[in-house]
């Protein structure tokens, strides 16, 4: 029986099709309140406890977490301490149950600028280096070319070094680390809901992230006042690319 031969390109071309990624699908979450307000294309839903208020819309998904707005008003005859590392979500199933008992506790952005500002501490010790390691290299280099070009040994050659464009790439990529690293600091520093004690009167505002539960059917946010819980609902919704 005679056999096809398979072409190299096409074993290429089947390849690179099968690794192709598979486009993932869209989440958004809709507060399951009647009792919504928009703003700029954002639902926000809240409740109240103590004098305490709090509203939230969900404002997008960016992978691994959940984006909320969050907004705090005290109306309360005391300041109170908004710490968003202890906001949590409950992932529920279609019955409103708690899933598998999970508690899903937001990013703490006092936590993240540290953690960001340990990376940068390390960046700047290695820049630092890299002068001494690009000067370093770069003799290394003309010793290596001087060696070569005065030996007529052709078999030599290989004895040439690279070592300062080798350098150059790597104090490169450390500085465009450096540069997003220092983006995103801002954004966490910016953006986020801070620690902060609320004072009679006064309204804070910030983003929340929360890490993302794909299999739940609704989140429940919580925000602790006190000894007690603000709960607030939002419906999962899919949607296909």
């Amino acid at each position: 029986m005679k056999q096809r031969a398979i072409s190299y390109p096409v074993i290429v071309m089947a390849a690179l099709l099968a690794a192709c990624a598979t486009p993932r699908e869209i989440l958004k979450l809709k507060p399951q309140s009647s009792d919504t307000s928009w703003f700029y294309g954002q639902e926000f839903t809240g409740d109240s406890l103590y004098g305490i208020i709090a509203h939230a819309a969900f404002d997008e998904v960016s992978y691994p977490y959940y984006i909320f707005d969050v907004e705090i008003i005290n109306r309360s005859n005391l300041p109170i301490l908004i710490d968003p590392a202890t906001f949590f979500c409950l992932p529920l199933d279609g019955k409103s149950q708690v899933m598998n008992g999970d508690t899903i506790y937001a990013r703490d952005p006092e936590l993240e600028i540290l953690d960001i500002d340990r990376k940068l501490s390390v960046n700047e010790a290695r820049s630092k280096n890299q002068l001494g390691l690009a000067l370093l290299a770069a003799g290394v280099d003309i010793a290596t070319g001087v060696a070569v070009l005065s030996d007529d040994n052709p078999h030599n050659d290989w004895l040439r070094t690279d070592l300062l464009d080798a350098t150059i790439i790597d104090g490169e990529a450390n500085h465009f680390e450096t540069q997003n690293l220092m983006q995103l600091r801002d954004s966490w520093k910016s953006t986020t809901l801070r620690k902060t004690t609320l004072n009679t009167g006064d309204i804070l505002q910030g983003k929340v992230l929360v890490p993302v539960y794909k299999n739940a059917s609704y989140i429940q946010l919580n925000i602790p006042v006190d000894n007690e819980l603000i709960r607030i609902n939002f419906m999962q919704i899919r949607f296909l690319p």
